[in-house]
């Protein structure tokens, strides 16, 4: 009887693992249409306002972790380049690529006049966009495959025990 339960643990485990493999997937999707839609409204928000950067970031950026860590930071007296770099450099909620465009975004971010800062946001809108269809393509190939593995890993392990 335990034998069994341990094989049916082992399953499990497998099972959970592909889960998780499929659900990053869905976050990495998820995160880039957050992140396009603040890049919008930072546009927005700098084209009509000239608020600065920070003050956008704490406006606009409560939905993404790592917008809300950077605001924290700023906060705490940290630079915003930094607090950007790092806060980024913290949040696994974005592939390596991912992490590059946002960390290549934030050294720009804030740097130039009005007109600058709108054809800043107007190109990562556009590079965001792009991953995004990515990442929604990743998905709908990868998730699927990633459960039946986990499933299948699983059951592979608990018959190589039994």
């Amino acid at each position: 009887m335990l034998k069994l339960l341990g094989l049916l643990l082992v399953i499990a485990a497998g099972s959970f693992a592909g889960l998780q493999a499929s659900l990053k997937l869905g976050r990495r999707e998820k995160n880039l249409e957050l992140f396009s839609r603040f890049v919008q409204n930072a546009e927005t928000e700098i084209q009509f306002s000239g608020m600065p950067v920070a003050d956008v970031v704490e406006r606009h950026g409560g939905e993404l972790s790592f917008l809300r860590r950077c605001t924290e930071l700023c906060r705490e007296g940290m630079d915003f380049s930094g607090a950007w770099d790092q806060a980024v450099s913290e949040d696994p909620g974005f592939s390596d690529g991912d992490a590059s465009l946002l960390l290549e975004f934030g050294k720009g971010f804030g740097a130039t006049d009005v007109q600058g800062q709108a054809a800043h946001c107007r190109l990562t809108l556009e590079l965001t966009r792009q991953r995004l269809k990515d990442a929604r393509e990743e998905r709908r190939q990868k998730a699927r495959l990633y459960r039946m593995l986990g499933v299948l890993g699983g059951i592979g392990t608990a018959l190589f025990f039994c």
